[in-house]
């Protein structure tokens, strides 16, 4: 796995403003910190659902990135790995709309 990196996920049943169900999402944990093996990564979920965000990132193929939706999930409910990555400048766009959220 690689930061970027596409994988369907499965998110359960969702709390109202938790992404849920089974859906792509980006891997957005540093290479850095993949190359231990860890048993949680942070993902941003895709939507088809475009509502004109200012947090929301185009993904060819999987609609947007929902970068406000930051999510540590267990690697367990990583469902598939697609072999597709988003590429460092909507990598890079993500991780800086992440910051903005979090207040660096």
């Amino acid at each position: 796995m690689r930061s970027g990196d596409v994988i369907r996920c499965d998110f359960g049943t969702p709390a109202t403003g938790e992404p849920g169900y089974l859906r792509p999402a980006i891997l957005v944990t540093a290479d850095d910190v993949l190359e231990f093996r860890q048993n949680a990564v942070l993902v941003v979920p895709c939507t088809t659902t475009e509502r004109g965000w200012v947090t929301e990132v185009a993904v060819d193929t999987y609609g947007v990135a929902q970068s406000h939706l930051p999510t540590t999930i267990s690697t367990k409910r990583i469902i598939e790995h697609t072999g597709d990555n988003v590429g460092p400048i909507a990598l890079s766009q993500i991780r800086e709309l992440i910051a903005l959220i979090i207040g660096l």
